[in-house]
């Protein structure tokens, strides 16, 4: 039997550190680090005089640990092999999402505004518009996958449908 690594064809790690996303997750976290820190040298801060210990504690523990920590963790990874193309997102996902080679019927690139969910298919019209592989699989679905090296992510699912 033939080990899946053995026939990888394209791999591509994606880290989702995104400005707006670090902006999302830190401001709170270091609010939260504020109040805790505070509350433990001064005492409450003013404006949670009313809040229970046991509830500031947990929404530090969920703003100010757990969601940065699974933020700097969170990997995007997406991988053509001859068989199907895997696509995972850690640490959400136990085990990789196959789409099998054989469903795709037609594979190409365009540009995606991932604001306003509309895709162009000559020429992207706005700044904020990237490049994205669309797959159009023979149930009639349509699967977006992005990547920083959608050209070669598109070689190597045209090379995995040729194969087949």
């Amino acid at each position: 039997m033939e080990h899946p690594e053995t026939c990888l064809i394209f791999r591509e790690v994606q880290d989702l550190h995104n400005n707006i996303f670090l902006i999302s997750v830190l401001y709170p976290a270091l609010l939260l680090w504020y109040v805790e820190v505070y509350s433990l040298v001064f005492g409450k801060p003013a404006g949670v005089q009313n809040i229970p210990d046991i509830y500031l504690f947990a929404l530090w523990f969920v703003f100010g640990v757990f969601f940065p920590l699974l933020f700097y963790y969170t990997k995007h990874i997406t991988e053509v092999r001859k068989d199907g193309i895997y696509i995972r997102l850690i640490p959400l996902n136990p085990s990789f999402k196959k789409i099998p080679i054989y469903v795709v019927e037609d594979c190409r690139i365009q540009a995606y505004d991932p604001f306003t969910g509309k895709d162009y298919k000559d020429n992207p019209l706005s700044k904020r518009a990237s490049f994205v592989v669309t797959l159009k699989l023979i149930t009639g679905k349509r699967v977006m996958i992005s990547s920083k090296n959608p050209k070669e992510l598109h070689q190597a699912i045209m090379s995995a449908v040729a194969s087949f």
